[in-house]
């Protein structure tokens, strides 16, 4: 058996409905592989224009179309955010404005801030109303940056861990190679205290253990606050998931064959059945691609769940809500919702497809 960090893991996938026109989802265009050597300058503060560049190919008059024009809009109450390449995220049955296009976002444990990719390719965090916004580091150009991730390692004086934090995020050069970079920060205030560096990818210690590929990595995903994150690893006509856990030594294990665009969350706590952790992804079934999750606690034994089994589309760009009950996916009618568990029907967010992600506390 192969158990990770001994830890149960439980992420649900949803496709989340864009804002605006299927041109603008950043993240259904985010098939480039990402690699590159950033340069970028960490820490400058300031707000950023929406010009092109960012995760998505939108233009600038694609992205003028605004988010409001979509005719439903049913994140009410349900956490749920969708943004589709213009500068307005749909959440609580409204459209924030950020004042720069917002590719790929990801919100901070307690939903107060929102990373993502502003329109000038630049990694950008804001506060959740779109104010404050604060350019984490500069793309020095050539390259395509995307899916920024928040990584948090809560401080345990139990096992003599510190506190650290680290924005994590994929990087396309031109050439196409793909590669995952990290900027380590201040585990209080979030103040990136480091130049981006590649994410050190190391494989587990055995007589059995191979090399981890260090290009053709992207879709970093990493949820809770145990240093713990998946990312896809692009090798051709398949894709295959892995797994990272800080807490062991930066140690990464292949865990999921045959899975793109994973994303996951950390329910429960330490006590009584511990933490629960599923990772939800993509794969191709019945001639589309379907939304699976997977447990992530025995990965030899493991046996996936489809979540969209009557799709008659492609389901894409996963996303799980903080519980772990509820699965936000894309397709091209828009953003929809099913249960995690794979039990219900799917319901309708929004009418146009868009980049789903979940905020805790709204």
């Amino acid at each position: 058996m192969n158990t990770i960090g001994g830890k149960k893991w439980a992420r649900v996938a949803v496709c989340a409905a864009a804002l605006v026109t299927p041109l603008a989802v950043s993240g259904c265009q985010s098939s480039t592989s990402a690699s590159g050597t950033p340069g970028p300058a960490a820490g400058q503060t300031g707000t950023t224009s929406a010009a092109n560049g960012g995760s998505s190919s939108a233009s600038a008059s694609t992205s003028a179309t605004s988010a409001t024009s979509t005719a439903l809009n049913g994140t009410s109450g349900t956490g749920l955010t969708v943004s589709d390449g213009s500068s307005k995220i749909l959440m609580n049955g409204q459209a924030v404005d950020f004042g720069t296009e917002v590719h790929d976002p990801s919100w901070s444990a307690d939903g107060k801030r929102v990373l993502f990719i502003d329109g000038d390719g630049n990694l950008t965090v804001a506060d959740a109303d779109g104010s404050g916004k604060t350019v984490i580091a500069k793309n020095p150009g050539g390259e395509k940056w995307s899916h920024p991730t928040w990584e948090m390692v809560a401080s345990d004086t139990t096992d003599q861990i510190p506190a650290r934090a680290a924005y994590v995020f994929a990087s396309a050069t031109k050439a196409g190679t793909t590669t995952l970079w990290e900027i380590t920060a201040d585990p209080q205030t979030g103040q990136p205290n480091a130049q981006p560096q590649k994410l050190p990818l190391s494989s587990l210690a055995g007589p059995d253990s191979k090399p981890i590929p260090q290009s053709g990595n992207k879709w970093p995903s990493a949820s809770g606050k145990q240093g713990e994150s998946v990312y896809e690893y692009d090798h051709g006509l398949t894709s295959d998931l892995y797994y990272r856990d800080d807490n062991l030594r930066e140690q990464t294990s292949l865990s999921i064959t045959n899975g793109s665009e994973p994303d996951y969350v950390v329910t429960g706590t330490s006590a009584g059945s511990g933490w629960v952790t599923e990772v939800v992804f993509v794969r191709k079934a019945g001639g589309h691609k379907h939304i699976f999750m997977e447990s992530m606690q025995d990965t030899q034994n493991a046996v996936a769940i489809d979540l969209t089994p009557k799709a008659t589309t492609d389901c894409t760009e996963p996303a799980l809500s903080p519980d772990g009950k509820t699965v936000a996916f894309s397709t091209a009618a828009g953003v929809q919702t099913a249960p995690a568990d794979g039990s219900g029907t799917m319901t309708k967010v929004t009418d146009v497809p868009g980049f789903p992600a979940y905020r805790a506390g709204s």
